[in-house]
């Protein structure tokens, strides 16, 4: 007895020969991965593509109001140059970085090789240290406005307690002390994120390698600059730049915290970008710093990871 096949099996029968057989087969794997390509594409491709040929062009309420942009060369990076704003928010970047980038990278080094100790209730310490990491942004950041409070924060009252002011401060107030005032809530926040990358890399180090160091008489500083440290090198390099990256696009501490006040004191450039854009609608100046923000972090980044290269050939 003949069974009919349906039209729906038919066809179904006929893509499927043609995609494992035919042609088709070449081109398959590439038809999987299609979606995520166009998603890709559409979220992180073709706004930075447009981002950086608007840097080139005249872009602001007016122009986008009329349709008429025109392309205007340098002349955006030449305002932002001009700008002296731009000059302080470039050395509060400097120093932004810098400072979480190091601290971030000490505290996490210190922090994973304490917890990769064997005792007694490491797996609750070891949890206890994710949690600034896991608490949202948001409420992380006003967390630490409502504790730098000139009035009622207890930052002031710890401090004034322990003798080591005299009597209450605006943290976020002076122009002297609010970026490392939100660079210290920066590192808090982000010190666990590398503490966590280091202590899987400090878990996959062979026992042996250590016991061998133990036994030739390494201990201490030796044993970590000679033996731990070039084992965990691409950890320590990943957790470098993930480190550089998210620090310099870290807009919602500051944002939420000073607004790059007072005076400018912690402007950074992503702030400034913002204001360039939401504030005066001036997006083709916002553009312009943006490109700079990335070309840099591309060549700071690349630049390292050849050092790392270039370190493991030797």
């Amino acid at each position: 007895m003949l069974t009919r096949t349906s039209p729906r099996q038919e066809l179904k029968k006929t893509w499927s020969s043609v995609f494992e057989n035919g042609r088709g087969a070449r081109i398959y794997p590439y038809l999987m991965v299609l979606p995520a390509v166009l998603v890709v594409v559409g979220v992180v491709v073709y706004p930075l593509v447009s981002g950086i040929l608007s840097a080139f062009y005249d872009v602001t309420l007016r122009t986008l109001g009329s349709g008429r942009m025109n392309f205007v060369g340098l002349r955006n990076f030449e305002r932002v140059f001009a700008d002296p704003v731009f000059l302080q928010a470039s050395w509060n970047t400097l120093v932004w970085v810098v400072l979480n980038v190091v601290a971030q990278l000490g505290l996490g080094l210190g922090l994973a090789l304490l917890l990769h100790r064997a005792m007694p209730g490491i797996g609750f310490f070891r949890s206890g240290i994710l949690v600034p990491w896991v608490v949202p942004s948001v409420v992380a950041v006003l967390t630490w406005r409502w504790m730098y409070d000139p009035s009622v924060g207890i930052a002031n009252e710890l401090l004034l307690r322990l003798g080591i002011i005299d009597d209450y401060h605006p943290w976020l107030g002076d122009t002297a002390t609010s970026l490392y005032a939100v660079t210290i809530e920066s590192i808090w926040k982000g010190t666990p994120f590398v503490m966590l990358l280091l202590l899987a890399a400090l878990q996959l180090v062979p026992r042996s390698i250590l016991e061998a160091a133990s036994m030739d008489g390494a201990s201490g500083w030796r044993k970590l600059w000679h033996v731990i440290l070039p084992q965990i090198r691409v950890s320590f390099a990943i957790a470098a730049v993930l480190t550089f990256i998210l620090t310099v696009n870290n807009f919602n501490a500051i944002w939420l915290m000073t607004e790059g006040g007072p005076l400018n004191s912690s402007e950074i450039l992503f702030t400034l970008a913002y204001k360039y854009g939401f504030k005066r609608f001036d997006l083709g100046m916002a553009s312009a710093v943006a490109t700079m923000l990335f070309v840099g972090l591309v060549i700071a980044t690349t630049i390292y990871l050849k050092l790392i290269q270039a370190r493991e050939g030797d």
